[in-house]
């Protein structure tokens, strides 16, 4: 597993980058504010709204990547990533 801790800001980040060989589960925790998630393309009126403090798990296929934007400020989130198990 890696735990990583991002600054998030009204200009969107990559939290997640691609991987290209194997899928992974991760669980996404906002600090200090609400935060959206999606694409490259993310924005406060098309992304997914995560609360603050809150954990949220999601898979991320082969390929794609995870980014994220809050309304106003500078806050955290920290991601915790691992590889999906395929049988």
């Amino acid at each position: 597993m890696i735990s990583t801790t991002t600054t998030v800001t009204s200009t969107r980040v990559k939290i997640v980058s691609a991987a290209i060989n194997e899928p992974r589960t991760i669980i996404v925790r906002p600090i200090g504010n609400d935060l959206y998630i999606g694409g490259a393309d993310v924005t406060t009126g098309n992304g997914l709204q995560i609360s603050n403090n809150t954990n949220f798990t999601i898979q991320i296929p082969q390929g794609e990547e995870l980014w994220a934007v809050v309304t106003s400020g500078t806050h955290s989130v920290t991601v915790l990533t691992w590889a999906v198990e395929t049988a």
